[in-house]
């Protein structure tokens, strides 16, 4: 399939028009919702949790997604999130790219994803731990290391780096990934897209990379982001009541 893009797509000068959502979590009437307020855009972020909390109707989502993309013919990208079943890695759905140590390419950017969520179990692991999360980015370096110079590529992961706006629990207390932020802050993507902490829906920078949570689409909530070269403009967004 061949995707849409904008003519003027140069790196350091194109408009990029992207939809982020994360934590969808079986709501299929959620994401429809979304994506027909959203309007016009050039590809769609999906930063995990794509499943209902009992792992299933994923498929009705990803249905909804595939059959927007398709219609639009643009491109979506997903990782898995901590209730979303491994199946989920081999799913073929038309237009979605899902990722998990792994990457794809947007015109000229690269979109590299982690999947996972700490603290939670995730396919044979218990309770992810950071150490094991930092298994799957290095797994990522390996495989398409030579491929994240700064400021070229996005990451989208499940989980927020830590000691950012995005990773706040209601306690206060941060719960982020620092294997996610040592890799952001060396690689330096371009932009950041997570979620997986509901209440910290925000956006955040680390020196001139911008972050995202856009909150739990369940809820309405989601983000759009204009990428126009070095510069990201994110607006924090929810779905317009009829």
């Amino acid at each position: 399939m061949q995707y849409k893009f904008n003519p003027y797509f140069r790196f350091g000068a194109y408009a990029m028009r992207l939809l982020l959502v994360s934590d969808i979590h079986g709501k299929a009437s959620a994401i429809e919702r979304t994506l027909n307020d959203a309007g016009e855009v050039d590809a769609i972020l999906i930063a995990g949790d794509v499943s209902s909390y009992t792992g299933l109707r994923w498929g009705d989502v990803l249905n909804a997604v595939s059959k927007h993309c398709r219609r639009r013919n643009i491109a979506a990208f997903l990782v898995p999130g901590n209730v979303d079943p491994p199946s989920i890695l081999s799913a073929r759905y038309e237009g979605i790219n899902v990722l998990h140590s792994s990457a794809g390419t947007l015109g000229e950017y690269l979109v590299a994803g982690v999947g996972g969520g700490l603290g939670f179990s995730f396919w044979r692991v218990t309770r992810l731990t950071d150490a094991e999360l930092a298994g799957f980015v290095d797994s990522l370096l390996r495989k398409h290391g030579g491929g994240l110079a700064p400021y070229s590529w996005v990451l989208l992961t499940h989980t927020p780096p830590y000691g950012t706006k995005l990773d706040i629990m209601y306690t206060g207390e941060h719960v982020g990934s620092k294997a996610l932020r040592t890799l952001t802050e060396v690689r330096k993507p371009l932009l950041v897209v997570s979620g997986h902490i509901h209440e910290s829906r925000n956006v955040d920078y680390l020196g001139r990379t911008v972050l995202v949570n856009p909150g739990p689409n369940y809820k309405g909530f989601y983000a759009l982001a204009e990428v126009n070269g070095m510069r990201v403009k994110v607006e924090l967004l929810s779905v317009r009541r009829p």
